[in-house]
């Protein structure tokens, strides 16, 4: 059998038309409510700036009052002069110290809000692409596909070295030593006796195979034997496919907000 090239191109197409509508979605309304949340810590600290220029202006007024001052008695104004400006320098440093501190803790809490929101926006966005290429990977799954699947994963064992093959021979000779094969896909009898035949030819052993299907492989096949295993599948690519993914999507993130976000768990 062959490829039905028209639905494979159709997923593939399927498949970037996904893409453009999480990006589209999902990727702009995240970068809206950054700059959302950007244009809010910008207007806090104008007010921070506003409220510092008002000292200084009380401050410049004290001033002015102790210039005006200086043409009264020499004791009186001397005295008047030292009290005013012992207020003036503790009301002003109270103020900036008041001001530094609520900038400082409004920095933080956008810094907090700003990592927890690109987090979960991340791993939503890794997990839908990773769903995605699974179901599209699924559908794509025929015959002709499974017999190049068997072929490629043959071809896999039959590079293992020569010291693993021994390795897994002398395993065979334990009582209850099993060889299973597991499947994306049923395999037919004749597939069976063509992977039979050729693990038998490989263990140079006549043991029995159990054959059993697991859909989540994604167009691959697994071969334990006696608690060791073989494999060739898609789904570690996929995995693969899906932390590189986070990874430049982090690197995008940070360099737009300026914040690092911490792989998550």
């Amino acid at each position: 059998m062959s490829i039905d090239w028209f639905t494979f191109t159709a997923q593939i197409l399927n498949f970037l038309v996904l893409v453009w509508l999480l990006t589209h979605f999902l990727y702009k309304p995240i970068t809206k409510a950054m700059h959302k949340r950007e244009q809010k810590i910008a207007d806090e600290h104008q007010k921070a700036i506003d409220i510092q220029q008002q000292a200084e202006a009380e401050a410049a007024s004290y001033q002015q009052k102790t210039a005006e001052l200086t043409h009264a008695k020499d004791e009186l104004l001397a005295e008047a002069g030292k009290e005013i400006q012992r207020w003036r320098e503790e009301h002003l440093a109270r103020a900036r110290a008041e001001v530094d501190e609520e900038k400082e803790e409004w920095y933080r809490a956008l810094h907090r809000e700003r990592e927890s929101f690109l987090r979960e926006a991340r791993v939503r966005m890794a997990g839908h692409i990773h769903h995605m290429s699974q179901c599209v990977l699924k559908e794509l799954a025929n015959a002709d596909l499974q017999q190049q699947t068997i072929s490629v994963f043959l071809d896999r064992v039959s590079q293992i070295e020569e010291q693993q093959k021994l390795k897994f021979r002398d395993l065979l000779r334990a009582p209850d030593s099993t060889v299973l094969v597991e499947s994306a896909l049923e395999l037919g009898k004749s597939d069976r006796e063509r992977v039979s035949k050729f693990i038998h030819d490989f263990l140079e052993t006549k043991i029995e195979i159990q054959y059993r299907e697991r859909p989540d492989l994604i167009c691959g096949i697994d071969l334990h034997i006696s608690g060791y295993k073989v494999a060739w599948n898609l789904q570690e690519p996929l995995e693969e496919l899906e932390e590189e993914f986070v990874r430049s999507l982090n690197e995008v993130i940070t360099l737009e907000s300026g914040v690092e976000v911490s792989p998550s768990t």
